[in-house]
């Protein structure tokens, strides 16, 4: 404790503030994951139960993605109004509920409608916390704060991927109801008894922190607001949606994510169909272990991109093992030929996600911040939705997911290209000062 005391400021106060904001961060997103992507697992045998064909699946899997798109950008404006603490707190009781009541789906109109539900409720989380994270650390400690917080997606995968298959099997039958009602139970209701915990220990902005000493808290919030700021803070709603930042970011994002969204709601049953033999768990752990090579890269690569001179090359680099994992899934025909291209992809993938987020903050400032972070993932979630509906509508048709993988890992390529051209911020202002 002593030596922590001692330490300069600019060491102490963002370990400090890393080890208060970001466990709890990860604990939220990772039952948000969960109760986003838990459909895919519940579908191995909701499909069959119910007669959803693969297009009616992918349809209502993707259509939480439009919901998401269509209220990300008030969800983060509503979070720079009211403060992080109510905002999740409230949409984690909403979504929580929705994701419990999903087990009592009957129709594809049911479905449909609950998903989108999810989405819309969802919708705030992400860019919110990314948004959340810009008010208390500085752009050199960024990059690795976003890094630290999207562990979540690999804990949620390495940890909710076999616990969702396990459920599937151990609660089959139990109280008359099937395994996949049970899985939407049980990772829907703790999402609820968080939301409380959220509003007792959150703090919205540093000048709150009473955990903080008096000396911390001036320093942090000088810091803070010393940090640099763009030229667009007079700007119009409508011209920071077509700021030329927030317009090649939000390509990038649609690509990217959106071929991750389709990998992660389809892989359950790409395996089911490549290997019938496995059994639910078993698909559990295929799909959740590539999760540590995902979780190595984002976080070695995130931290390694507040150090890098370029990170649009770093982000350039992690998208192109990405694709080349996409590309290899395809020519896979056995379990661990499978697994072998699931963990360069996810390695790829998870580099990329922390390196982006980090280049993506420092591109649009504070000044755009709350604007340009929900466009951009309203961009990803337009993406997603396009992929993993487009996916069902292909795999109705072909019977396969090779063209579908096939596509998804040329998008990634694409998006390793267009982040080269993202315009940075000075480049942008220096344009505006010589029209000026």
């Amino acid at each position: 404790m002593a030596v922590n005391e001692i330490a300069p400021l600019s060491q102490r106060v963002p370990k400090k503030v890393m080890w208060r904001l970001i466990p709890l961060l990860i604990m939220i997103y990772v039952l948000a994951h969960l109760d986003r992507v838990n459909v895919s697992f519940a579908g191995l045998t909701m499909t069959d139960d119910l007669g959803f064909s693969a297009e009616v699946f992918g349809f209502g899997s993707g259509i939480f993605f439009f919901g998401y798109l269509l209220f990300e950008i008030p969800s983060n404006l509503i979070l720079e109004k009211v403060g992080a603490r109510r905002l999740i707190a409230t949409i984690m009781i909403i979504w929580g509920s929705v994701s419990a009541a999903m087990a009592l789906v009957e129709t594809p109109t049911q479905f449909y409608v609950m998903r989108f539900i999810l989405g819309i409720a969802e919708s705030g989380l992400y860019p919110g916390v990314i948004l959340y994270l810009t008010f208390w650390f500085r752009q050199q400690e960024r990059a690795t704060a976003i890094a630290l917080f999207a562990q979540a997606l690999a804990i949620a995968g390495l940890v909710g991927s076999p616990l969702s298959g396990w459920i599937l099997g151990a609660a089959d039958g139990l109280a008359g109801m099937a395994g996949w009602q049970w899985l939407f139970i049980f990772e829907g209701l703790p999402t609820v008894m968080l939301a409380f915990v959220v509003l007792v220990i959150m703090t919205d902005r540093p000048q709150q922190a009473n955990w903080l000493t008096k000396e911390e808290r001036d320093w942090l919030v000088k810091e803070v607001a010393a940090e640099p700021t763009s030229a667009d803070g007079h700007d119009h709603f409508l011209q920071k949606l077509i700021n030329p930042r927030v317009v090649m970011l939000s390509l990038f994002y649609a690509l990217f994510l959106g071929a991750f969204a389709g990998l992660m709601l389809w892989v359950p049953k790409t395996l089911q169909l490549l290997l019938p033999g496995l059994s639910n768990n078993e698909i559990g752990w295929a799909v959740g272990l590539p999760y540590i090579p995902f979780s190595l890269g984002m976080y070695f690569l995130g931290r390694y991109s507040d150090q890098a001179s370029n990170r649009k090359w770093v982000v350039s680099m992690a998208a192109v093992v990405g694709a080349s994992g996409f590309l290899l899934l395809p020519l896979m025909n056995s379990l661990l030929g499978f697994e072998l291209a699931l963990v360069v992809l996810m390695a790829g993938m998870g580099a990329g996600f922390s390196c982006y987020w980090g280049l993506a903050t420092i591109t649009l400032g504070p000044k755009l911040a709350a604007v340009g972070i929900a466009v951009v993932n309203s961009a990803g979630a337009l993406g997603s939705y396009a992929s993993v509906t487009g996916l069902g509508k292909l795999v109705s048709s072909t019977g396969s997911y090779n063209q579908g993988y096939w596509v998804l890992g040329g998008a990634v390529l694409l998006a390793a290209v267009l982040v080269h051209f993202i315009p940075s911020a000075d480049s942008v202002e220096q344009g505006e000062a010589v029209l000026a």
